[in-house]
């Protein structure tokens, strides 16, 4: 796309491997990229000049998350289950971070393959706790619930924007009743854009949209603010990405947003629980939302340079403590 189309900005990708795979190119190429994908590190410890994320690092909505698990949910002892690859470790890493700060301890965490065919092993190792975080994304959290009703397992389940999507309610089964989530994303949003944005997704593409929809949505807003800003002038790089990083909106989907200078985005967050009240669009299932994080940074509410003291959330960190 950058030698061949000769290419102005990328919007993508999605996952975080891949964006740890791009991210010395497009350092070398000085491309402007509005990612979609967490990659916590690329906005943290080993910023990249060129990245500009509105949607958030993996760990973003798993840090309320966690707090309001231990503060509001009362939970005490968590198990952690999630994909064995980056974004999982660094989503349920911050989860971790953030539900033990608050008094909460993570029993153990459970690391099934991206592609396991059957969640039923690890479902049976999950025992003497009183709640689950799963981190499952794409389609994989519909097969987890499932496996996880059919296990006959009550303890509540909490999740981040991938496992618990607005898109995913057509496909969740009874199992995903009582789950909550934090998405940086709601259907729920009460603004007018947001149900323009629902209101388009529906006539244009026939889908109620979740954040994935909503993330590239948001990026094209913010690439449009920056090219307004320049006269629509892309020639100078430099000048671009500062345009983009200016950018603050106080109209999206997912409501306000700014970014911080590392280019990660501060905006608000979303705690729903999945049930079937409320639903609407011809849905059984519906996330109802049922508090509001404003002003969400990647630090969450530790100091910035006290965060970045630490490692970066992996498969081993935070370790775990006993409970």
């Amino acid at each position: 796309m950058v030698e061949r189309d000769k290419i102005d900005l990328i919007l993508g990708p999605l996952a975080t491997a891949e964006l740890y795979a791009i991210n010395d190119y497009i350092q070398q190429q000085k491309i402007p990229t509005l990612s979609l994908a967490a990659a916590d590190n690329l906005t943290q410890r080993q910023p990249s000049p060129y990245l500009l994320r509105a949607s958030a690092t993996a760990s973003q909505a798993l840090h309320p998350m966690g707090h309001y698990a231990a503060t509001e949910m009362k939970l005490k002892r968590v198990i952690a289950i999630g994909e064995d690859i980056a974004f999982d470790y660094e989503e349920l890493g911050g989860f971790q971070a953030a539900f033990e700060k608050d008094g909460g301890c993570v029993v153990s965490k459970l690391w099934p393959p991206l592609v396991t065919p059957d969640y039923t092993p690890y479902t049976a190792q999950i025992s003497d706790c009183d709640g689950v975080c799963q981190g499952f994304a794409g389609s994989n959290p519909l097969r987890f619930m499932k496996a996880y009703g059919d296990a006959g397992l009550k303890f509540p389940v909490v999740t981040g924007w991938t496992g618990g999507d607005d898109a995913l309610l057509r496909s969740f089964g009874d199992d995903a009743i009582g789950m909550v989530s934090c998405s940086a994303y709601s259907l729920e949003v009460p603004t007018e854009h947001n149900q323009r944005f629902i209101d388009g997704m529906r006539k244009n593409f026939d889908v109620i949209p979740g954040f994935y929809a909503a993330g590239l949505y948001i990026n094209c807003q913010v690439a449009d603010a920056a090219l307004q800003a320049t006269g629509g002038d892309v020639s100078d790089r430099e000048k671009l990405i500062a345009a983009l990083r200016a950018v603050s909106l106080t109209d999206t989907p997912r409501g306000p947003l700014k970014f911080d200078h590392l280019g990660n985005v501060v905006g608000n967050f979303y705690i729903r629980r999945c049930g079937q009240e409320d639903a609407k669009y011809g849905l059984k299932l519906w996330n109802k939302l049922i508090k509001t994080y404003e002003n969400v940074s990647q630090f969450w509410t530790w100091p910035e340079q006290e965060f970045l003291a630490h490692l970066v959330y992996s498969r081993d960190y935070p370790p775990l403590k006993k409970c």
